[in-house]
């Protein structure tokens, strides 16, 4: 309940000013319909309040009864309680239950808002009621400038700046939910005997079959993956090859690209989808000018008109933050969710140029930062959340170039946030800028040939199965191609 109030005189004072002030133009940004549908869905069907927990808090809700409601809605629920209408009663008190409420006792409004509850819409209504509130709050903050002699705009504007940042990434703080051991186990055993029945719905695949089984069957809900690998080795390939097998699979996948414009990603794609065709037409002479014959250019024309309607987004350009990437994000996942898509992967390509909120004392801060915001994302749309990451020249300076934690910059913070960290290794990259392949001589020319499709996943840390593990794929980085290992027989 709002600190400070006496819930029979807020009902009274709202009441009273209900009927005393007409809607103008200048009232408060607010959807009071929204709000009622979200109470009386979480009241009229307890069971969908773990799904909007996360997404909604008191301070959301515009109307001061909505927000006692939800703090009771709240209270019943700590207490190990299903916050159905019974219990939001007995926490809310008989007298205020009872207290009139327009010509109707609060407890009868209520139950009215609980008769008419749907539950398949919850998680709509819980977003479109925080997006709402931010809205009130940028509203507010940019409201509160009054020009006047002598007024300086920048701190203004600073304030401003400020809230926005503040609003953008408070959705993504992370919320507890609160749940018994009895309904954990519940869960838990409806999941397997779903898998058993052929009900469940499997998590989306990353492409690579070894790969999914080795993290927990595909790429899991509130789950962050760090993959990392030196320039060149093969990540944004990997990470756009993850991003497309995601989307042809139905699922949508939102790409935050930093340095490569959606140009190249696009190029990228179509040359895999080529290869998938039996066309090898190598990415960056798709996106060169006037490198392609009319032959080439009609093909890369047929992987543009197949490839053009996978739910694949594309958010290109630097100098974002982390809190930047999550509010575009949320935006976007709501798009889909209203075209019934379900969000399976959101990339961030790279982790070490997100760019640091504010200046912080320790260059290892700023990347804590980046990863908690990173597992706050996933956790809020229920999604894998891979986080690609630029290794040191550590790898370079070894006879085992294979890569470990101390070649991640921030390791320690992508170590404790990430569900799985894995890293990337070629020994065709290492081999092609040696100096005997440079002189071509014929072992190095050999070892090339026999290395030059070899990718390997070395799993560091894996929370859903076996780490220090390596799983091998093939990989063709001209044609952004990743395939099983043995795709070829």
């Amino acid at each position: 309940m709002p600190s400070g109030s006496n819930p029979v005189a807020l009902l009274d004072d709202f009441r009273a000013g209900r009927a005393a002030v007409a809607p103008t133009p200048a009232a408060p940004i607010a959807d009071v319909d929204v709000e009622q549908a979200l109470i009386g869905t979480v009241l009229g069907h307890p069971e969908v309040y773990p799904r909007v927990e996360a997404l909604v808090a008191v301070e959301h809700f515009h109307e001061q009864p909505h927000q006692m409601v939800w703090a009771a809605i709240a209270d019943v629920v700590a207490a190990g309680d299903t916050p159905n209408l019974m219990r939001v009663r007995a926490a809310i008190g008989a007298e205020v239950w009872g207290q009139d409420f327009g010509g109707k006792t609060f407890g009868s409004y209520l139950t009215g808002l609980a008769i008419n509850g749907l539950p398949a819409q919850a998680v709509e209504y819980a977003r479109i009621v925080q997006q709402i509130w931010q809205l009130r709050e940028l509203h507010v903050a940019t409201g509160s400038v009054t020009p006047g002699t002598g007024f300086v705009p920048g701190p203004a504007l600073d304030r401003i700046y400020s809230r926005i940042d503040a609003v953008r990434s408070s959705f993504v703080d992370r919320k507890v939910t609160s749940v018994s051991l009895d309904e954990a186990s519940h869960a838990l055993v409806s999941d397997i005997q779903a898998s058993l029945q052929g009900e469940d719905l499997a998590p989306p695949s990353c492409g690579i079959a070894a790969l999914d089984e080795e993290i927990g069957g595909g790429l899991l809900p509130s789950f962050l993956l760090t993959i990392g690998a030196r320039t060149s080795v093969g990540k944004s390939v990997v990470g756009v090859e993850m991003g497309r097998c995601v989307a042809t699979g139905g699922h949508a996948a939102i790409y935050h690209s930093l340095e490569m414009s959606r140009k190249q990603i696009a190029a990228r794609i179509a040359a895999s989808h080529l290869f998938d065709l039996g066309v090898e037409i190598p990415f960056s002479q798709i996106q060169k000018r006037r490198a392609l014959n009319d032959r080439d250019a009609y093909q890369v024309a047929v992987a543009a008109r197949d490839t053009r309607d996978l739910p694949f987004h594309i958010e290109d350009g630097g100098g974002r933050t982390i809190g930047d990437i999550a509010a575009s994000t949320d935006r976007l996942a709501n798009l889909y969710a209203r075209r019934n898509i379900p969000l399976g992967l959101v990339v961030i390509d790279h982790a070490h140029i997100v760019k640091f909120s504010r200046n912080f004392n320790r260059e290892d801060e700023g990347f804590k930062e980046i990863a908690d915001g990173a597992l706050a994302l996933a956790k809020h749309l229920d999604t894998t959340v891979l986080l690609l990451a630029q290794l040191n020249r550590g790898p370079e300076n070894r006879e085992d170039k294979r890569p470990g934690l101390a070649d991640l910059r921030g390791a320690g913070a992508f170590e404790e946030d990430s569900d799985a960290v894995i890293f990337l290794y070629r020994a065709a990259y290492y081999i092609e800028r040696s100096p005997a392949f440079r002189n071509g001589e014929a072992k190095a020319i050999e070892d090339h040939r026999a290395n030059r499709h070899g990718l390997e996943f070395i799993i560091d840390k894996n929370r859903a199965g076996r780490s220090n593990h390596i799983v091998r794929a093939w990989i063709d980085p001209a044609l952004n191609a990743v395939r099983n290992y043995n795709f070829r027989g």
